[in-house]
């Protein structure tokens, strides 16, 4: 082959992978031990490659439940949609997208919900992830199935994975992984919940091999630090995720729902506003669940169905609260 007929082949080489470093696609495959890529729901669009380190994406979760909440949801997909000055590149629902665990719901009218569900998230106009939750996952006993887990990943998508955006690694969490044969139930008055060892295994891979990203993300169903301790992840799986996240320093926020409210174990009392992250700080953890479904606290104590936009600015994050009540 002639040199001017291979330099332009070499060439395109190189720009696809620079294209593909850049894709939202973690660097670490699945085959090295790591968390797989993960993707956005289906039908909500792909991830444009990122152009810069200022960013940002919006974060909600919970919108489970009767006509009311989905009209709730529709309207946070408007926002997101509308949003001013700059919309999000991306969006991320923490679980709970539709009320599933129904012991008179077959099949067919679970995989409906989905769809009802997606075409709602289409009108974000920018891809739509989800970390899922119990709803999603749990069969009629309350607890998660391979039935549950078959049809999410067949009718939304992955489970749990990672990606890259920016200077940013994104990280999905699924706090329920379906449970082997003799798995112990949690103490008494807390929800099941479980991350199995592999997926575990895989995070801290994953991890280790993203000690160079400004910033981590990590998005989970069950939160780490609940306003309600009946609603904290199964303390067996999170003290095996509290030991593998405290060898790494660039982990800044930790979102979950599973609560319908908005609390900051960092500053319980407020509200209001968050206090920007800057590099170095300590890692930060937020419960965001008033994406739609019911409210069970008061207004002052974070009870309002909001979403939040997270923006990222280099080695600075910050964080606001959108409310949609009132």
């Amino acid at each position: 082959m002639k040199l001017k007929t291979i330099v332009p082949v070499l060439l395109l080489v190189l720009l696809l992978i620079l294209g593909c470093s850049q894709s939202g696609v973690s660097h670490l495959s699945q085959a090295d031990g790591g968390l797989p890529p993960f993707t956005s729901m289906k039908g909500t669009g792909t991830l444009s490659p990122s152009q810069n380190n200022h960013f940002s994406f919006a974060v909600f979760g919970d919108s489970q439940g009767d006509e009311k909440s989905r009209i709730m949801i529709g309207k946070i997909f408007e926002e997101i949609n509308q949003y001013q000055p700059v919309r999000p590149v991306f969006a991320f629902c923490l679980g709970d997208i539709v009320k599933g665990k129904d012991p008179q719901d077959p099949t067919k009218h679970i995989r409906q919900k989905f769809s009802d569900y997606l075409e709602l998230a289409k009108t974000a106009g920018v891809p739509v992830f989800n970390t899922p939750g119990n709803h999603e996952m749990d069969d009629a006993d309350d607890i998660p199935s391979e039935r549950m887990q078959k049809i999410y990943q067949e009718s939304v998508g992955p489970t749990h994975g990672s990606f890259d955006y920016g200077n940013s690694h994104f990280i999905a969490l699924n706090t329920e992984d379906v449970p082997p044969a003799g798995t112990p139930p949690p103490p008494k008055g807390v929800e099941f919940s479980f991350i199995s060892d592999k997926q575990l295994a895989q995070l801290d891979k994953d991890l280790e091999a993203n000690r160079d990203k400004t910033h981590i993300f990590v998005m989970m169903h069950y939160p780490m630090k609940p306003h309600r301790r009946q609603d904290i992840l199964n303390p067996a799986s999170l003290k095996k995720v509290i030991n593998i996240f405290k060898k790494y320093d660039n982990i800044a926020y930790v979102f979950a729902s599973h609560e319908h409210l908005f609390y900051n174990p960092q500053d319980p009392g407020n509200v209001e506003t968050v206090a920007p992250f800057s590099v170095g700080d300590p890692t930060r953890y937020l419960v965001s669940g008033g994406g739609g479904a019911g409210i069970y606290v008061d207004g002052a104590e974070g009870g309002f169905h909001h979403y939040l936009i997270i923006e990222v600015d280099g080695n600075k994050i910050s964080v606001k609260i959108h409310k949609m009540d009132g």
